[in-house]
Order: structure tokens, then sequence, then C-alpha cells
């Protein structure tokens, strides 16, 4: 008996592999051209935004380090959805990811930082626990649907 996959994980699957194609293809990148879009981010995106909120600015380091956080939070939330709820694949998954993407960066001449895999790893608890928590409340909206539909 084959069993169909349904087109939901499907399409979650293959946002998971683009999101890790996109952090991949960032510490493939030479340092100088990172920085510019890093740059372009900075001061086209956010300080403007920032500062229309009467905050900020944020540096071009600051930036940076938030980007890393940003990317496996994402990463990581996409992955306890991919792993069904798994808290400890979810957790592994980031964790070697961000190892792999810091080694990446040697092949670039960026040079890897153990400071950005702890970086990196804060976004991926922080990923998870979203994605458990975001899990955990569609999973109770679900039951509280199916009950009012009996």
């Amino acid at each position: 008996m084959t069993r169909r996959v349904p087109p939901r994980r499907i399409v979650l699957w293959i946002v998971t592999v683009l999101m890790l194609a996109f952090i991949f293809g960032q510490s493939l990148l030479p340092q100088d051209v990172s920085a510019e879009e890093s740059g372009w981010i900075l001061n086209n995106i956010l300080n403007p935004a920032l500062n229309a909120l009467g905050l900020g600015p944020l540096s071009h380091q600051t930036t940076r380090k938030l980007a890393h956080v940003a990317e496996f939070t994402a990463l990581s939330a996409l992955l306890v959805f991919c792993f069904r709820g798994s808290f400890a694949k979810a957790l592994c998954g980031g964790f070697v990811t961000a190892f792999l993407d810091e080694s990446l960066q040697l092949l670039t001449a960026r040079g890897a930082q153990l400071q950005d895999v702890w970086i990196d790893l804060i976004g991926v608890l922080s990923g998870v626990l979203i994605g458990l928590l975001v899990r955990r409340l569609l999973t109770l909206h679900g039951k509280h649907v199916e009950e009012n539909h009996s």
C-alpha cells in the first residue's frame, strides 16, 4: 500500500530547502558583497523604519548578527513542522546547519567565527520554541474547531 504525501508537507519541505539554500548562499558570498547587501538593508529598510518609530539606528555589525538570528529562527521553526514537532530533530537540524554555515565561510576567505555559531544557536532555540508553540496552538485550535462541529 502506497501512502500519499499531502501537498502541504511537500510545500513545507520545499520552503525549508529554499531557506537552507538561502542561508548557505549567503555564506558563500564574498565578504564585500555580503557587507553591501546588509548595508543596503540597514540603510534603506531597518534604520528608516526604526527612525519612524523614534528608535535606532542600528550598527552594521548588529544588523548582521540579527540577520543570523532571524535566518535560523525561521529555519528552525520550519524544521519543527517538517519533523512533526520533534524538538530533538529540529534542534539537531538547526545545529548542524549552523555548523555547516560557518564552515562554508572558510571557502570564501570570510573566515568562520565561533561567535556566529553561538548567535545562530540563539536563533535555532528561538525558532524551535516558536515552532513548538505555534504547532501546539494549531493543534488546540484544531481540536476546538472539531468539537464545535460535532
